[in-house]
């Protein structure tokens, strides 16, 4: 039987000593704000009592992510010993305060990287989706997919989720199947659709099938080099076609309408970022002429482990033993972990607020250098080396700091900012209909800076002779 230890005296331990405790041998607990059997005063004396006790296991049994420095300095000095660390997941994991073996799990890059998730928005939540029915567009990929997960958390009624792909579609459901207590609780309350957000008519269809009250909308092409080398696509599914959603949700009265943006659409670079500046004036228009959906859009940072994301490359590239790739050695990002990112998004839908550009503060810019470092050590990939690559053209080495504290309005939810958008909306839909019969890119970066006279195009001979 090995000999573990767990961190932290507080409920989840309680439980997790339960689950463990008859093939393992719990030694110690440890808590600095806590005296008793068995539990240390000090965390700092964690490290001689492994060593003196032939620890195999510590139990890190915090799960709302705090004091990262002691989860760090464990990491490092376990590295080159026996010893394996696992850790309880988020919070909104056991939102019921029901902890089970398969949570338990190694440490990820998120759990080093981000603050704890607030426990104030949890019972919000809950109010807010509380026997709600909710459709999620795109729900098969990262946001739709965790979007799902914590509104049945939350208690929804029932939960239609519409996905172009059939295969994201199977394998979303696949890792459903694979957590057989989350199926058999959950699996009544989910509603899967194969289909485009194209087809007007089938939406509206589905729409008073169902009767949303809440509708968040995920749907969008989101590879920058792909649309610049499509731009026509770029302009049919992420204007178009979120036109679609929008007149299809306001002509069934959903309630609350909330519109997945991006921080990119500040002072675009590229047309996909410019066609998600262009959502956010679409929304804007609609919520100014009707007052019967409450219609929002809540700006994303980068997301951790989302479809592109840095982590899903680098992953790919040491599973193939190759070096891992990072543009430029002095790039930095603002970076979000999709758990809180979604549990933020929730919130803000929460605020009665009607057209406003919800922002979320992301921490810290982390420097991408120093994160992929991170993930090469805790990936324990130690032949692995860090390949400096080209920076594209619409790169920026630092973020435009879209949130200004100084002018934002704070909202009654922490790290939830409003921003005052002044984009010219008024004749947007005229103007959009011209871009229907445009092919051409040219011409399509030229009206694209007639909507957004922001736009600055950052081209380069990358694009020239692969699309007209």
């Amino acid at each position: 039987m090995t000999n573990s230890i767990i961190i932290w005296a507080w409920i989840a331990w309680q439980q997790l000593y339960e689950l463990v405790k008859n093939r393992e041998n719990i030694l110690w607990f440890f808590d600095d704000n806590k005296q008793g059997d068995k539990i240390l005063w000090k965390t700092s004396e964690i490290i001689d009592f492994c060593n003196n006790n032939k620890v195999n296991t510590i139990y890190y049994a915090i799960p709302s992510q705090e004091n990262k420095e002691l989860l760090e300095k464990l990491l490092f000095e376990c590295k080159n010993k026996w010893i394996k660390i696992k850790i309880i997941p988020s919070l909104l994991d056991i939102i019921d305060w029901d902890v089970k073996v398969n949570y338990i799990k190694d440490v990820n890059i998120e759990d080093l990287l981000f603050r704890p998730i607030r426990k104030a928005n949890i019972e919000r939540n809950k109010k807010f989706l509380k026997d709600k029915i909710v459709l999620i567009t795109w729900a098969a990929w990262t946001i739709g997919s965790e979007l799902i997960k914590q509104c049945l958390h939350y208690g929804a009624k029932q939960v239609i989720w519409i996905d172009h792909s059939e295969l994201w579609i199977f394998n979303q459901m696949k890792k459903y199947w694979q957590l057989t207590w989350w199926w058999n609780k959950y699996k009544k309350k989910l509603f899967f659709h194969i289909k485009s957000i194209r087809d007007k008519f089938w939406l509206d269809f589905i729409f008073k099938k169902y009767k949303p009250d809440i509708v968040f909308n995920a749907a969008a092409y989101k590879h920058v080099y792909q649309m610049e080398l499509n731009p026509d696509e770029a302009i049919k599914t992420n204007i178009f076609w979120l036109k679609n959603v929008i007149e299809v949700s306001i002509k069934n009265k959903v309630k609350y309408f909330c519109q997945i943006s991006t921080d990119k659409a500040v002072n675009p670079t590229n047309i996909m970022w410019a066609s998600k500046r262009i959502w956010e004036l679409l929304i804007q228009y609609y919520s100014a002429i009707q007052d019967n959906t409450k219609l929002t859009a809540v700006r994303f940072w980068n997301v951790l482990w989302s479809s592109w994301s840095v982590l899903t490359i680098w992953k790919e590239q040491i599973q193939k033993q190759e070096d891992i790739t990072v543009t430029h050695k002095d790039i930095i990002r603002y970076f979000m972990s999709i758990e809180e990112a979604v549990n933020l998004v929730i919130t803000s839908t929460t605020l009665e607020e009607n057209w406003k550009i919800f922002i979320l503060d992301m921490w810290n810019p982390i420097k991408i250098y120093d994160l992929a470092k991170k993930f090469i050590e805790l990936s324990n990939a130690k032949w692995v080396w860090i390949k400096i690559i080209w920076l594209k053209p619409w790169e920026k080495l630092y973020e435009e700091l879209i949130l200004d504290k100084s002018k934002d309005k704070k909202t009654t939810i922490d790290k939830i900012y409003i921003t005052e958008d002044k984009g010219n909306y008024k004749n947007i839909l005229k103007k959009l209909e011209e871009l229907k019969t445009i092919y051409n890119k040219e011409e399509i970066i030229k009206k694209f800076k007639e909507i957004i006279p922001e736009f600055n195009h950052l081209d380069n001979n990358l694009y020239k002779n692969e699309s007209s």
